[in-house]
Formats: structure tokens, C-alpha cells, sequence
């Protein structure tokens, strides 16, 4: 029996090819985007952030335009970081998050610099004690009534977050009432019908909406607060990954 003995230089050649038809089946594209998502909360902490936070990772899993890292607390989102990343996502964050002042001010520029941010529920919640966070983001949450079943109304059904949803439909959440109206301020994609609502004292209830800032795109979405709204194959689900991809300039 002959036995074939493989130089060096032809151990390498077959290394390389295994590795590139590894790279090219499971590897990320060059051009794939970076997501990172926050889910640490300071103040109320919602049972649904896991769900959220796991949507987020199917939607990565999914679309190999970009990739999906789940950051284990706020610290992580330093300043190099954000430097290597396309989008932050703020998963029903709560609180002042324990980021340096330096990250606080380079995430602020990270946006205006062209990145894309995207708040889901309480992300308007947080840092309350910091003005210029809440203007990037288009408001400041107060109140809201007791959880109940609402009629939403989509007011601009041609944005990637509601394209193809219909004019009105019913859904169960929280409706956050926010200190100064977002509306001036912010492109409104849905609103909460108020006379759909027991307990409400605002008659304008944006819920959804997409802003430009700088040169970077924001994109914010109220709704969230059950677990059940991340399921796969939601209305909820639908809007926050149209966001999403529209702030990464995915969507046109």
C-alpha cells in the first residue's frame, strides 16, 4: 500500500482551503453591522427583558446583515466600542446606568456621528437626570395608567417599522405619557388612541416614532411591556425590527 506524505507547504494549502469553505458558508459577510444591546435597569425592572433582549438575537440570527451582541451590563458600552459598533439598542433600560461620563458623552456622539440608536419601552426611563439623552431620544417618560388593551392607530403606514401593518389595531400594553409632547420633535409612526384608554389624561399618545439626529437615525417604540409582545410573528416584533433596520440604513 502506498502512503502519501503531504509536505508542509501542501498541509497549509488544504488548512487554508478548509478554512475558506468554512468562512464562506458560516462566517459573517465583511460588511456585517454591529448591534449592541443594554438591557441593565436601575429602577423598575420589566419581567419581559429577556424576551426582548432574545428577540434581538433572532433577528441577528436571522439577517446576516448585521450581527447581535447582548452586552452583560451598562460598563460594557465604552467608548471603543462604541467606536467598532453601527446601532445601540436600549431594551427597556430604566435608571441612571452606571456609564462614565466619558460614555456618556461619546454615545451622544456616536449617534450624531451617523450611528443608529434604537429605545424600546422604558428606554425613555432612563437617566432622567440627564437632559441631553432625553432630546437624542425625542422624550421623557412620566406616568402611565394601568396596563390595558388600547386601540393603536398607525398615522404613517410608509416607514419600514409599519409598512404592510393595518390602519388600526388592538393591542395590550402600558401607554406612556411623556413630560413635554415628542411630537414637534420626532416623525410619529403610531399613536394610542385616548378615548380607547380607561384612566388617561393626555389626548396626544405617540407610541412609535423614528427622528434624525446629526447625521445618525433614532428610532423609539413604547410598546413592550409583556413578554408576550417579543414572541415571534408580533405587531411589536414587526415595528421594532423595521426600526431597526431603517436606523441602520437597511431599509429604505
Amino acid at each position: 500500500m502506498r502512503v502519501r506524505v503531504l509536505t508542509a507547504a501542501a498541509v497549509l494549502a488544504v488548512a487554508a482551503a478548509s478554512t475558506a469553505a468554512i468562512r464562506g458558508s458560516d462566517a459573517a459577510p465583511a460588511s456585517q453591522r454591529t448591534v449592541l444591546v443594554v438591557s441593565e435597569a436601575r429602577g423598575f425592572v420589566h419581567d419581559s427583558i429577556p424576551q426582548s433582549v432574545d428577540f434581538f438575537r433572532r433577528l441577528g440570527r436571522r439577517d446576516r446583515r448585521f450581527d447581535v451582541v447582548a452586552l452583560r451590563g451598562a460598563r460594557q458600552l465604552t467608548p471603543a466600542r462604541l467606536a467598532k459598533a453601527d446601532a445601540v439598542v436600549f431594551a427597556s433600560t430604566t435608571g441612571d446606568l452606571p456609564l462614565t461620563r466619558r460614555s456618556m458623552d461619546a454615545l451622544l456622539s456616536f449617534v450624531r456621528g451617523g450611528g443608529a440608536f434604537v429605545g424600546t419601552h422604558s428606554a425613555t426611563n432612563t437617566f432622567d437626570g440627564w437632559p441631553p439623552f432625553q432630546r437624542m431620544l425625542g422624550a421623557r417618560f412620566v406616568r402611565h395608567p394601568p396596563a390595558q388593551t388600547g386601540r393603536i392607530v398607525v398615522e404613517n403606514g410608509r416607514h419600514p417599522a409599519t409598512r404592510g401593518l393595518p390602519r388600526a389595531f388592538r393591542a395590550r400594553d402600558e401607554t406612556y405619557e411623556f413630560r413635554t409632547p415628542p411630537r414637534p420633535r420626532v416623525n410619529v409612526l403610531a399613536s394610542v388612541d385616548p378615548d380607547s384608554i380607561e384612566g388617561e389624561r393626555v389626548r396626544d399618545l405617540p407610541v412609535v416614532w423614528s427622528r434624525r439626529y446629526g447625521r445618525g437615525r433614532v428610532f423609539y417604540s413604547a410598546l413592550g411591556h409583556f413578554g408576550e409582545a417579543w414572541a415571534p410573528g408580533t405587531r411589536n416584533g414587526r415595528i421594532v425590527a423595521g426600526g431597526l433596520r431603517w436606523a441602520l440604513r437597511l431599509a429604505p
